[in-house]
C-alpha cells in the first residue's frame, strides 16, 4: 500500500472511530446524564463530584505510569485496541448492573458504579496516550486543522442524533431502565468505533532513549517543565481552563435545586448542550483558519469565565432563562475539542509526544481535585461562592495560552 492510500485510510479511520465513539459519549455524557443518575439514585454533591473526578481528572500516576511504558515501544496500536475494549466491558457491566439494581441497596450500587468508571477513566488514559501518538504520527501539519474540523463536524452531527435517542429513552423510560439502555447502548456503539483503529497503519517511530522506566520518567519532569516553555504554558493552561470544564455537571446539580430533575429535563439540557456545540463548529471552523488553535482556546476561555457568572445569575429566574446555560455550555466543550488537542500536537513531535502526553496528564491537578472540592464546598458555602472562584480560575489561563509559541 502506497503513502498516499496509507494517509486516506488512516484518515477515514480516525473519523470512523470519533463518529461512533460521539454516540457513546452522548449516552454517558458527564455533563449531564451522569450527574442525573447520581442524583436520580439519591446521590449528593460530594458523590457527584467524586464521579466527575473519576472521569475528568484521570488517575495522576496511572497516566505517567502508562506513558512511560509506551513512550518505549515503537508500535502503540495494540495498546489502543486493549484500552478500548476494556471500555466496552465496563460500560457492559455497568449497564448489567443497572439491570440489577433491586438486588442491591443504593449504596452498595454506587459503588460499583464507581468502581466500574474507574475502570472505564483508566482504559481511556492508556487509550488515550496512544491515541494521540499515532494521530501525531499519522497525518501531516497541513492535514491536521482539516482533520480536527471535519472530526467536529461529523462528531456533532453524530451527537445531535444520539442525544434525540437519549431524550426519548430518558422521557419514555423511568430510573434505572433509561440509564441501562443508555450505557448498553454506548458499550455498542464503542465496540463499533474500535472497528476503526483496526484499519489504521501505524508509521513505526524508533525511540531515541533505550529506557524510560516509570522512576526515570518522575525524574525528568521537573527539567522538562523548566526548560520547555511551550509545554509549561499548555500545562498551566489545561490547569486553569480545567476550573471550567470540572464544573459543568454541577450546572444539572444547581437545576435540580431549583426546577426539579425530570427526564424530559435531562434530555433538554443534554439536546441544548449538543445544539450549541454544533452551532458553534461553524464559527470555531472560521476561527481555526484565521487565527489558529489558540485562537478556538481563547474563545474556550472567555465562554468558561462568562458561564459560572450567568448560571448564578440565571438560576434565580424562570428555568426557561436558565436553558442558556446548557446551550453555551456546548459553545465551551465545542471550542476546547476543536483546540485542546491541536495545540497539544503542535508543541510535541513524533518522538516526545507519548510521553508529553503522560507529563501533562500527571499535572492536570485542577481536574483531579477540583471536582471533590467543589461538591463539598457547594454544601458548605453554596454554589454562588464556587462559580465565582471557578470563573476567575479560567480567567488567569488566557495568559498561558497567549505564551505559546510555535515549534
Amino acid at each position: 500500500m502506497n503513502y498516499l492510500s496509507t494517509k486516506n485510510v488512516n484518515f477515514i479511520a480516525f473519523l470512523w472511530h470519533a463518529v461512533f465513539l460521539a454516540f457513546a459519549a452522548t449516552f454517558t455524557n458527564l455533563n449531564t446524564i451522569l450527574p442525573s443518575m447520581v442524583v436520580k439514585s439519591g446521590g449528593s454533591n460530594f458523590q457527584v463530584g467524586i464521579l466527575t473526578s473519576i472521569m475528568v481528572g484521570t488517575p495522576i500516576i496511572g497516566e505517567l505510569l502508562f506513558a512511560s511504558y509506551l513512550h518505549l515501544k515503537d508500535r502503540k496500536k495494540p495498546f489502543l485496541l486493549l484500552g478500548i475494549n476494556l471500555r466496552v466491558l465496563a460500560l457492559t457491566s455497568v449497564s448489567l448492573l443497572l439491570w440489577q439494581t433491586g438486588r442491591y441497596s443504593e449504596g452498595s450500587t454506587m459503588i460499583f458504579i464507581f468502581a466500574l468508571m474507574f475502570i472505564f477513566a483508566i482504559s481511556g488514559t492508556f487509550a488515550g496516550v496512544s491515541y494521540s501518538d499515532i494521530l501525531g504520527k499519522s497525518l501531516l501539519v497541513e492535514e491536521r486543522q482539516i482533520f480536527f474540523v471535519w472530526r467536529q463536524i461529523l462528531k456533532s452531527a453524530s451527537i445531535l442524533i444520539a442525544a434525540l435517542a437519549a431524550q426519548r429513552i430518558l422521557s419514555v423510560l423511568e430510573y434505572p431502565a433509561n440509564y441501562q439502555r443508555l450505557f448498553l447502548l454506548a458499550a455498542m456503539m464503542l465496540f463499533i468505533a474500535s472497528f476503526g483503529f483496526w484499519a489504521i497503519k501505524e508509521k513505526e517511530i524508533q525511540q531515541k532513549h533505550e529506557s524510560y522506566n516509570f522512576i526515570r520518567v518522575l525524574m525528568t519532569i521537573p527539567h522538562r517543565f523548566s526548560n520547555d516553555r511551550n509545554l509549561r504554558n499548555y500545562i498551566f493552561m489545561i490547569n486553569f481552563s480545567g476550573f471550567g470544564l470540572t464544573l459543568l455537571p454541577f450546572y444539572v446539580v444547581l437545576a435540580k435545586q431549583n426546577y426539579g430533575l425530570t427526564g424530559k429535563q435531562i434530555g433538554t439540557y443534554l439536546l441544548l448542550q449538543i445544539t450549541g456545540m454544533i452551532v458553534s463548529n461553524f464559527i470555531w471552523a472560521r476561527l481555526v483558519k484565521r487565527h489558529g488553535f489558540r485562537g478556538v482556546f481563547k474563545g474556550c476561555i472567555i465562554i468558561g469565565t462568562m458561564l459560572p457568572l450567568l448560571a448564578i445569575t440565571l438560576s434565580n429566574l424562570s428555568i426557561y432563562f436558565y436553558l442558556t446555560v446548557f446551550f453555551l455550555s456546548g459553545f465551551g466543550i465545542s471550542a476546547r475539542e476543536v483546540s485542546a488537542e491541536g495545540i497539544f500536537i503542535e508543541i510535541s513531535q513524533d518522538e516526545n509526544r507519548a510521553l508529553y502526553r503522560g507529563i501533562t496528564g500527571a499535572m492536570s491537578l485542577s481536574t483531579a481535585v477540583f471536582p471533590l472540592m467543589a461538591g463539598w464546598l457547594i454544601g458548605e458555602v453554596g454554589f454562588a461562592a464556587v462559580f465565582v472562584l471557578s470563573s476567575l480560575m479560567v480567567a488567569i489561563s488566557y495568559y498561558f495560552v497567549h505564551g505559546l509559541r510555535d515549534v
